[in-house]
């Protein structure tokens, strides 16, 4: 088995955390009026795995990552592009 699948196989695996995260942490951040810093923290996380995904060369983690990015936008209100 390659390195690099092994990779965005672990890429994959942080991908699922990291958005599950988000989630668990978005209601008590705008539903409950919690602090924002875990939230952004979480954003800063899948942005990380953006970009190592682009790093590998895993396109389609990428494009998954950014289109989930997009479609989240108004909830997250920093813009529909991964930047």
């Amino acid at each position: 088995m390659s390195t690099l699948y092994l990779a965005a196989d672990h890429l994959r695996a942080h991908w699922h955390q990291a958005k599950a995260d988000f989630w668990r942490h978005w209601r008590p951040c705008f539903e409950q009026g919690e602090d924002r810093a875990r939230l952004l923290l979480d954003l800063g996380t899948i942005r990380s795995l953006y970009w190592q995904a682009l790093g590998l060369n895993a396109l389609s983690i990428a494009k998954t990552i950014s289109a989930w990015w997009r479609k989240t936008a108004p909830v997250h209100q920093l813009g529909p592009q991964v930047i």
